[in-house]
């Protein structure tokens, strides 16, 4: 029965009266809420102007901790908060933007209440396997370095809770500050530390910073090795000793560590002895023209076929090591290298995945991290054949923002196995006439990914074997399910489901993931 006009008139009065008394009470749960409203609106709207229609539907709200001082500011605590993170990019940079913005409550202070933090323009956030390397902009160098220790700490014990990240290095504009005014004292690569107070932490580093200068010290150190088939540079962190605060002997440590090989990263090529190869010991000298410091390194000519007869282009070699040196060594802007008589000015990377036989000049002899960013990788996991019945498990290094794109990784299964894959023997289960436009669309609902495939794609796909359909389905949906709050994946070919492909499997519902396919 329809309601009189007065009656909606009563009910309408009540629900107002009803929101006022609400909005009076807990006024301050109606704020929190309508801004975060707002926020995943705004989130929306942007992704649908940049053309992305895909990430509209991976806005996520997620309730993250924030690393701050306590009120008496003893002790580093954590802090609740809710935040719209897109589900196809890594949190981490979201997190630190509102951990920068947090103003302080009754139980906590604000990270830093008189200096404006803020993350760099350039490279703001690079992640490659289980390191981040955080680049703050400028107005860091305005805290004390007491100050900026607390900082980095905050920000290693803030990502660090993500479980994929376990070490933090933190630069200001793309230079290592140090622990010390002139820049002298390596901070090393930051781990979770919740149980020291502020004055311990504060305490082990001033003492590290006293003590004198060939004492040896033990830090956590982020190498960045080449990847197998030269597509760029993987980064691994162990703890390293070095005798004292000479840069030149910090450099020579780790050369020497580099030189050893990685010790988790699957298949790198094997890496030459650089020490050998170097006609002098490492140097450090300030920059002429643009100010800072630089590494200089001095390679035998020999140098050249050595890297050759190893697989690593020399555009990848001069990655790594700027990206090594630079991330550790305080004070350092960039690296200046010879090979024989020849300054290595500009190189022409072949290997990597943006940027290929595009050549990468360096202002002045001087290679910087900026020069190298699109070299840097981190592996995602993908899974293929085995060509038993069973599917298995293969590590790939790709660009280090795209490990989070599902479209992405569907596509590197469409590709196949790789030369640069971890596993030997492996075979694609997706037919070989499929690409990214068969990949009409991706969303999320709840934990379950929608991938909407193309009738192309269907016709290929039910021309498979029968005994290779499930490899098929779950080569996709195991692949996918490694995708941070992803846990199924439902099937859909151009927008509508279908009953049965290859005649095996039932396609409609969700797929979960299945380990015990894996060998």
């Amino acid at each position: 029965m329809k309601k009189t006009r007065k009656e909606r008139g009563w009910l309408k009065k009540t629900f107002k009266r009803a929101m006022d008394k609400e909005l009076r009470e807990h006024k301050s749960s109606f704020i929190v809420f309508y801004i975060l409203r707002a926020l995943v609106i705004v989130s929306l709207v942007r992704q649908i102007i940049l053309d992305n229609y895909e990430g509209a539907f991976f806005c996520i709200l997620t309730i993250v901790l924030l690393y701050v001082p306590s009120a008496a500011g003893t002790r580093l605590i954590a802090q609740t908060e809710k935040i719209v993170l897109s589900a196809a990019r890594h949190p981490a940079e979201a997190t630190l933007r509102r951990l920068f913005a947090f103003a302080g409550n009754d139980s906590a202070q604000s990270l830093s209440p008189d200096v404006t933090l803020q993350l760099s323009t350039v490279n703001p956030v690079e992640i490659s396997g289980d390191t981040a390397t955080v680049n703050l902009a400028a107005s860091a160098l305005s805290l004390s370095h007491s100050d900026l220790y607390v900082v980095c700490q905050a920000i290693a014990n803030t990502l660090t809770q993500w479980g994929d990240i376990r070490y933090v290095n933190v630069l200001v504009s793309s230079i290592q500050p140090g622990l010390d005014v002139g820049a002298s004292v390596p901070a090393g690569c930051f781990a979770a530390n919740a149980a020291d107070t502020i004055d311990a932490m504060l305490t082990a580093a001033q003492t590290q910073s006293a003590a004198p200068a060939d004492r040896r010290i033990s830090l956590n150190a982020t190498l960045y090795y080449p990847t197998y088939s030269g597509k760029g540079i993987l980064a691994e962190t162990r703890t390293l000793s070095f005798a004292g605060r000479d840069k030149g002997e910090m450099i020579k440590t780790l050369l020497s560590a580099l030189s050893q090989g990685a010790q988790t990263l699957g298949n790198p090529p094997a890496m030459p002895d650089l020490s050998a190869y170097l006609t002098e010991a490492p140097a450090v000298q300030e920059i002429a023209v643009s100010g800072g410091q630089c590494a200089v390194l001095r390679f035998t000519q020999s140098f050249n076929d050595v890297l050759i007869a190893a697989g690593i282009p020399r555009s990848v070699m001069m990655a790594a090591l700027t990206y090594t040196l630079t991330t550790f060594v305080p004070g350092l802007s960039g690296v200046t290298a010879y090979i024989g008589d020849e300054l290595v000015s500009v190189v022409v990377p072949g290997g990597v995945y943006e940027g290929a036989d595009e050549p990468v000049n360096f202002q002045n002899g001087v290679m910087r991290r900026s020069d190298f960013s699109h070299f840097l990788l981190s592996n995602c996991t993908l899974y293929f054949s085995d060509g038993a019945g069973h599917l298995t498990a293969v590590q790939r290094p790709i660009p280090y923002y795209e490990t989070r794109s599902a479209r992405y990784l569907i596509n590197c299964l469409m590709q196949g196995p790789q030369p640069c894959d971890n596993a030997p023997g492996i075979q694609n289960v997706l037919p070989d006439t499929l690409g990214d436009a068969d990949v009409l669309g991706l969303g999320l609902s709840g934990t379950t990914l929608l991938l909407n495939l193309s009738q192309h794609a269907a016709a290929d796909m039910a021309q498979v074997e029968p005994a290779s359909e499930r490899l098929m389905v779950y080569a996709l949906v195991n692949t996918l399910t490694e995708l941070r709050g992803v846990s199924g994946v439902c099937f859909f070919f151009a927008g509508a489901q279908r009953d049965s492909l290859a005649g095996v499997i039932y396609w409609p519902g969700v797929f979960l993931r299945d380990g015990s396919i894996v060998q």
